[in-house]
C-alpha cells in the first residue's frame, strides 16, 4: 500500500465513521461549554472565559459582558494559585436555543506570594441561562450566584 492509497483509506474510514455518527444533543452543547467555562477559569485565561459570554449578557449586579470580564480579572489577579471545580446539578433546555443550568462551583486560590497555608476557598450555587447563537453556539446571557455548603460539591 502507497502513503496516497493509505492516507484515503484513513480519510474513507473518517468520513464513514462522520456519517454514522448522531449529531450532539443541546443539552451536550451547553454541558460542553460549561466545561470550557470551567477551564478558561482554572486557567485563568479570562478572553476564553469571555468567549462563552453573550454580548447580550445582563444580570441583577448590574454585570454587562465587559463588566463581567472585570470581575473575573480582577479574580484572576487575586488568585496566584487558582482551582476551579464544577459539578453540573440541572441541565434544562426550556426551548430550542435556550436553556437553564444550575451548577454548584467550587473556588480556591491563594494571593501572589502566599504560601499554601494561605488558601482560601468558597462555594457557589450558580443558577444561569445560555442560548444557542448559532451553529451550536451556546453563551451565558444571565447569571446569579450565591454562596452555599460545601458538602454541594459533592
Amino acid at each position: 500500500m502507497t502513503a496516497r492509497t493509505g492516507l484515503l483509506a484513513i480519510l474513507a474510514l473518517a468520513a464513514f465513521a462522520a456519517c454514522g455518527s448522531e449529531p450532539e444533543t443541546p443539552e451536550a452543547q451547553v454541558r460542553r461549554t460549561l466545561a470550557a467555562l470551567e477551564a478558561a477559569s482554572e486557567a485563568g485565561d479570562v478572553g476564553a472565559f469571555k468567549e462563552h459570554v453573550s454580548e447580550r449578557y445582563a444580570d441583577a449586579r448590574g454585570h454587562d459582558k465587559k463588566a463581567l470580564g472585570a470581575y473575573v480579572t480582577f479574580h484572576v489577579m487575586r488568585n496566584a494559585n487558582r482551582h476551579v471545580v464544577l459539578r453540573i446539578r440541572d441541565v434544562v433546555v426550556i426551548e430550542p436555543g435556550k436553556a437553564e443550568v444550575v451548577v454548584i462551583a467550587g473556588i480556591a486560590g491563594n494571593t501572589p506570594g502566599e504560601t499554601l497555608g494561605g488558601f482560601r476557598g468558597n462555594v457557589y450555587q450558580i443558577d444561569a441561562d445560555l442560548e444557542d447563537e448559532g451553529d451550536g453556539t451556546w453563551r451565558l446571557v444571565w447569571a446569579q450566584w450565591k454562596p452555599t455548603a460545601p458538602a454541594e460539591l459533592l
